[in-house]
């Protein structure tokens, strides 16, 4: 049977494929906003001037590793993990080049869950895109300061090189990315050491 390819299906695969999908998905929008400072287009979402800087504890809600806590009564598990996600941005960030990629793990373990493999997935058509394209980034995994120093670097660096590991399957040229784990040794300004804010994967440009 012949196959039909018209503008209409041509249309629609390039949408699920061009950095113009990141205008429509506010964690994409965000990512491309916190690293090239392109926060031009209002479809980011509803983020004001007002909101936290990059990096900022918002709520007490981390947005890097998870919690490792149950959700509330009633709540599934996606929701849990959605409810950590980077809010969307439109307003440029006062030094763009990095960005919390807000993912989530299994408790003590550097195994991605299912929402945050689903956010990396649209996170590497960004990459992909003509704005960040070729650009070299460093995958850097980051704990708070519960546990020791020796397994919390280890922890760290395993759950970076899954982002990039996962990131490299979804397209990503593994040339372009470098991997580091910094335990506990760079909280988040203004958080205490032992927060589980400071649980986090951050992407930042080289």
């Amino acid at each position: 049977m012949k196959l039909l390819f018209g503008p209409v299906m041509l249309g629609a695969l390039l949408a699920t494929t061009h950095p113009a999908m990141a205008q429509a998905d506010p964690e994409a929008a965000r990512l491309l906003c916190d690293l090239t400072g392109d926060c031009a287009d209002g479809d980011a979402g509803a983020a004001t001037a007002q909101e936290p800087a990059r990096g900022e504890p918002r709520g007490g809600a981390s947005r890097g590793f998870s919690f490792r806590r149950a959700p509330a009564p009633g709540a599934t598990p996606q929701a849990a993990q959605a409810a950590a996600a980077p809010a969307p941005r439109t307003v440029a960030p006062a030094q763009p080049g990095a960005a919390n990629l807000g993912v989530s793990f299994l408790p003590n373990s550097a195994e991605l869950t299912d929402a945050a493999k689903a956010r990396l997935a649209r996170y590497a058509a960004v990459l992909n895109g003509p704005k960040l394209n070729g650009r070299r980034l460093r995958i850097e995994g980051h704990t708070d300061a519960s546990g020791s120093a020796a397994a919390n670097r280890d922890l760290s660096r395993r759950r970076a090189q899954a982002v990039a590991d996962f990131l490299a399957g979804a397209g990503v040229s593994a040339g372009r990315l470098e991997v580091a784990g910094f335990g506990s040794s760079r909280p988040l300004p203004g958080v205490a050491p032992t927060a589980p804010e400071n649980r986090r994967v951050m992407a930042v440009l080289l």
